[in-house]
């Protein structure tokens, strides 16, 4: 009978440390039947190698290893479907003239199999062939960018052409007014347009020196290189752009977490980037506002405070630091109330000690504290008393 109460009294042991012990217990995830394969595998091994049965412990081993590689293999599978899936949706976007989206797609897919030949080749800054002249068009209420194209190419499948040279994100955001740079280049010529100009041209507009500058073949002129024989520029690729495009995403998903994780790697390189230091300070508020919604208000708070490190003008921020710790206060000091009526001193001491560790001076919690303390010491006494 002695034995059978042994576990009813862990629990209860439990139960006094707090009602969600046992429910904690219970919500202990579930252990994957081959990562309990692979443990229980290589535990047989080493219990052999102990034993000094090294053929035994061998045999073991190796199992062990056949379930890691088995794993290894199904993690490399995902993530090759996952980086397919986001270079078909890249194709989708560039295909609809939304630059910028499918750029990010494909470093999304090249971050998950940085081999992707396609993507790589996709991602590599491709240059027209040089130009001999270029127009200035100003677009019209509801013109196309592949209208534009056919009207001076005569093919309106070289829009592409027009977007890169005017460094567009999306091709189909056009506005009224809107002045575009359209290049001539070696098989693409519009000789017979009166409206042709210099490849120098006014001061007011944007010369084709700095367009071509952004893709990289300004850089050839500087060096001497004749641009004649860039039709593609090679360059080697920066994985700090990959962690800066995949934090924006992250970040415009919600997944805050990972987004400052990724942010974090840029500022590891190069901490002055201004607008990487504008995304951690708005990553970290956005988290702080989800741990404030889950209740988890000293962890809000912290976020809060991380933010105000990378934009100290940030009265929201305040603001919620304000709000976090009173609501923490609050919670705690009326807990300790609870469990102080129910006579669950321990208890109600630990949640007074929290909010006097926030704030010393927050309401009665010192008076409060002094009584249980005092209290629990008195009982202490008497559960000793012969």
């Amino acid at each position: 009978m002695k034995h059978k109460l042994v576990p009813l009294l862990l629990c209860l042991t439990i139960l006094s440390l707090g009602f969600g012990g046992c429910a904690a217990l219970r919500k202990k995830p579930k252990e994957a039947p081959e990562v309990r394969l692979g443990r229980v595998l290589l535990e047989r091994a080493i219990e052999y190698e102990q034993r000094g049965q090294p053929q035994k412990a061998l045999q073991f081993y190796e199992a062990a290893l056949a379930v890691v590689v088995a794993k290894k293999k199904g993690l490399e599978e995902s993530l090759l479907k996952d980086a397919e899936r986001h270079y078909q949706r890249g194709l989708e976007y560039q295909e609809q003239g939304k630059y910028s989206k499918a750029r990010r797609e494909f470093l999304v897919a090249l971050r998950l199999r940085p081999d992707f030949p396609e993507v790589v080749e996709l991602l590599k800054p491709t240059l027209p062939p040089p130009i001999g002249g270029y127009v200035v068009h100003e677009v019209k209420e509801g013109e196309y960018l592949s209208a534009i194209a056919e009207k001076y190419y005569g093919d309106h499948s070289k829009f592409e052409i027009i977007a890169r040279v005017n460094d567009l994100e999306d091709a189909t955001k056009l506005y009224a007014g809107m002045k575009l740079i359209i290049p001539e280049t070696t098989g693409v010529g519009f000789s017979d347009l009166e409206e042709k100009q210099s490849s120098k041209p006014p001061v007011e507009e944007k010369s084709t020196h700095e367009t071509y500058e952004e893709v990289g073949l300004a850089g050839s002129e500087k060096s001497g290189e004749d641009p004649s024989l860039l039709s593609e520029q090679e360059v080697d690729y920066d994985p700090v752009e990959i962690y800066q495009e995949q934090g924006v995403t992250l970040l415009e998903e919600g997944q805050y977490l990972a987004a400052l994780h990724e942010f974090q790697k840029v500022l590891n390189t190069d901490p002055s980037r201004k607008k990487i230091q504008e995304y951690m300070a708005w990553a970290h508020y956005r988290q702080g506002e989800v741990f404030f919604n889950q209740a988890d208000y000293l962890k809000a708070r912290d976020h809060f405070y991380e933010a105000l490190s990378y934009d100290e003008e940030w009265p929201a921020c305040r603001e919620y630091i304000k709000r976090a710790e009173d609501a923490y206060k609050e919670v705690h000091y009326l807990k300790g109330i609870e469990h102080f009526e129910e006579e669950r001193l321990k208890e109600a001491i630990a949640e007074w000690r929290l909010v006097s560790k926030v704030d010393p001076n927050y309401k009665q919690v010192q008076n409060y504290l002094l009584r249980a303390q005092k209290l629990f010491e008195k009982v202490q006494e008497l559960k000793e008393a012969p």
